[in-house]
């Protein structure tokens, strides 16, 4: 009796992942089971085992096929790779993140040079005003503060290029921006 609870908690342990996944993919399309089931050649019955964890000898084609219709592929992980692979996701997540914030203020760089000098000019004094309230409020390092300082000084073109031109801060500067406000008005 212990053997057959312990090999049903690895199991479940095992497979928790598989059935999360296949679940949270379905879930995310707006397919219902019936359409899963259809869409892969299974049954609906074999798509609520397997959502549900009861599906304990199900075949790895039928797992592929599930998968291949959710757009997921079935990959072999060796045991205790798992947070590798997780640590490996969330560092290219972070990736992601910082490209899409120096992308961003590229387009905000552009925006600068493309304005109206007055409203540049405006645009610049607000970033400049956030600035002055991290520095006030202490809400910042003054790392940040004098950084942002000398790239929000002078005139609008030295801005702009300030915002494209990389630097070892580039990073940390987009992910502590005091563009918040002009970043939201153009979208993701």
């Amino acid at each position: 009796m212990r053997t057959g609870l312990l090999s049903d908690t690895l199991y479940h342990m095992r497979y928790s992942r598989l059935r999360d996944q296949l679940r949270q993919a379905r879930r995310q399309q707006a397919l219902s089971q019936a359409a899963l089931a259809a869409r892969s050649g299974t049954s609906r019955v074999t798509i609520a085992r397997l959502e549900a964890g009861s599906a304990r000898d199900v075949r790895v084609g039928t797992v592929s096929r599930v998968g291949e219709a959710l757009g997921l592929e079935v990959a072999a992980v060796p045991l205790g790779a798992e947070p590798v692979l997780e640590r490996l996701l969330a560092r290219e997540q972070e990736r992601a993140r910082r490209l899409d914030r120096r992308l961003a203020h590229a387009v905000l760089a552009a925006r600068l040079l493309a304005a109206r000098r007055p409203e540049a000019r405006a645009l610049i004094a607000t970033a400049r005003t956030a600035v002055d309230r991290w520095e006030r409020e202490r809400l910042c390092s003054c790392h940040y503060i004098s950084r942002w300082r000398a790239i929000l000084a002078g005139p609008v073109e030295r801005v702009a290029r300030s915002l494209l031109e990389p630097c070892e801060w580039t990073d940390a500067l987009f992910q502590t921006t005091p563009w918040a406000f002009a970043l939201e008005r153009l979208g993701p």
